[in-house]
């Protein structure tokens, strides 16, 4: 058993031990015997070909046992002042009321937490929350440790017109964390969340979060994520979504730092005339990773979807994009668009992109591509020409490469947070 399995098992042990009730402690032990059954993922697996947790696997990592445990100070690349109200923020997996702002969240908007819940609620949490946690085996060995999770509803005809930010925080060093979010919209709600995983710690970490979500007829959620955790960050994370009859879904995921990270998301279309789009973008820098693995599932005729993920590679940095889109017998008059594009800016860097369609019905409009490439060359000389610098002028093209996927983020401020984000160092250099 490698160190980090080790560290795991007495977590699990140390964890089932605080739990109160019978049937809690039967749900940990069946998704730990669950993490057991699948086995820690290898490169010899068809989902893990590319992507190597050899690096985790050596770290013996301490899991946050207390789901409220009081931390002091988050780190100076997170000024909270600087986020609005409507805030929930978890510090190494423990909730922190006195850094969270929800007291201003409206009428129709509820919030409750697994450290809060009766014995028949927490039964329906786990069971909403099964079909994300049984996407990978990090998903079970979530449901084994982790410290808390957060239910957050939101009532018919309710919708939101300030994003709902959700903090997460990686501040401490040789420490994994596993949270949990529950997502349910009631018919015609709307919201928006920011999410933003971020750490600065030098010492490595893990965090490993999966999100539930069910949306009611024609309600219409916007998730934002941004990883930008530390270099020594390992991140595994897993999204399952069920949109019912007019339901509008938009997933944006911005993975820009970190040594490794692993996003699993399945999109389930189940009712006609639901829509989903999913977008992101992935930068990584010299020896990290970044692994997304997507599945939109068209269940119900009359449904759209729309896929696009752009990547930008440096030095020896590697990604791998496996896109599925598969399309059901009874799912009639489907529209789906999916596409996959990379820049490749080093001769060491690597993509392994693998676009997927699996149509089972006749009457569909569905497409999808991929493209592999370098910084284009004529843009590149053609602002040289106009006395731009060569680092400014390479880095404006990087911008107008990513700057597309967060244009289409609907909510105008949440939208400039991310493009200030993408933007990197262009307002440094403004000027020749």
């Amino acid at each position: 058993m490698n160190p980090f399995l080790a560290q795991c098992r007495a977590s699990f042990e140390a964890q089932a031990t605080l739990e109160a009730g019978v049937a809690e402690r039967g749900q940990r032990q069946a998704e730990w015997t669950r993490f057991e059954a699948l086995g820690w993922p290898t490169t010899r697996l068809e989902d893990w070909k590319y992507t190597t947790l050899s690096g985790l696997e050596k770290l013996s990592l301490q899991n946050s046992v207390e789901p409220r445990e009081e931390v002091k100070g988050v780190p100076p690349s997170l000024p909270l002042e600087g986020i609005p109200a409507n805030r929930l923020v978890f510090v190494d997996g423990a909730f922190q009321p006195n850094q969270s702002m929800i007291d201003r969240l409206p009428e129709g908007v509820r919030l409750r937490f697994w450290s809060d819940l009766d014995a028949q609620e927490r039964e329906r949490f786990t069971h909403k929350m099964a079909p994300a946690r049984a996407l990978t085996a990090f998903g079970a060995l979530n449901g084994a440790l982790f410290t808390e999770g957060v239910w957050i509803t939101v009532d018919a005809g309710c919708a939101l017109e300030a994003p709902l930010h959700l903090v997460k925080v990686s501040r401490t060093g040789q420490r994994m964390s596993h949270g949990a979010v529950l997502l349910e919209l009631g018919e015609n709600s709307g919201l928006t969340l920011r999410e933003h995983c971020v750490g600065n710690t030098d010492q490595p970490t893990h965090s490993n979060w999966v999100t539930a979500i069910e949306l009611a007829p024609r309600a219409r959620l916007t998730l934002v994520k941004v990883q930008q955790e530390g270099l020594l960050s390992y991140h595994t994370a897993a999204l399952h979504a069920l949109q019912r009859a007019g339901s509008h879904l938009q997933v944006f995921s911005f993975a820009l730092s970190g040594a490794l990270g692993r996003n699993d998301i399945t999109l389930r279309l189940i009712e006609p005339h639901a829509e989903c789009v999913l977008k992101g973008v992935y930068r990584v820098a010299d020896r990290a990773l970044q692994d997304f693995h997507t599945s939109i599932e068209h269940d119900s005729p009359h449904c759209t979807s729309d896929e696009c993920f752009k990547g930008v590679l440096e030095g020896s940095g590697k990604a791998v994009f496996n896109g599925r889109v598969r399309v059901a017998l009874d799912a009639q008059k489907t529209s789906s668009r999916q596409s996959n594009h990379n820049l490749l800016l080093s001769d060491k860097a690597e993509v392994n992109t693998k676009p997927q369609l699996e149509i089972f019905a006749d009457d569909v409009k569905c497409s999808h591509g991929t493209t592999v490439g370098q910084l284009d060359e004529e843009q590149w000389f053609y602002l040289r020409a106009r006395g731009i610098a060569a680092d400014l002028a390479r880095t404006l093209l990087i911008q107008a490469f990513t700057l597309e996927i967060a244009e289409a983020i609907p909510h105008v401020g949440v939208r400039e947070e991310v493009r200030h984000l993408l933007s990197g160092t262009v307002e440094e250099n403004d000027h020749v």
